[in-house]
């Protein structure tokens, strides 16, 4: 681990010690979470982000066929959550 100091506001300081002590776990722990979470979020938006811009770059020129459907929209969508769920 790499140590980190950061400054919070009194407000957080509070709520940040009574959730450790109603869950248990040190203040440590539940700032690592919210940082994991913040992180994963992040990751999923630029992914949401990549398959629009990949998705647009499909969108046919005036009078060309589409190359996608609505259920390979639906498909990727569910194999991308999946594979993150693994």
């Amino acid at each position: 681990m790499i140590r980190k100091q950061i400054f919070i506001e009194e407000e957080q300081n509070e709520a940040l010690k009574r959730l450790a002590k109603r869950t248990g776990k040190s203040e440590g722990a539940l700032i690592r979470e919210a940082v994991e979470r913040r992180l994963v979020e992040e990751q999923d938006a630029e992914v949401l982000w990549e398959g629009l811009i990949e998705r647009w770059s499909q969108v046919p020129v005036a009078n060309e066929p589409w190359t996608w459907t609505r259920d390979d929209l639906y498909n990727d969508r569910l194999g991308r959550f999946h594979a993150d769920a693994h």
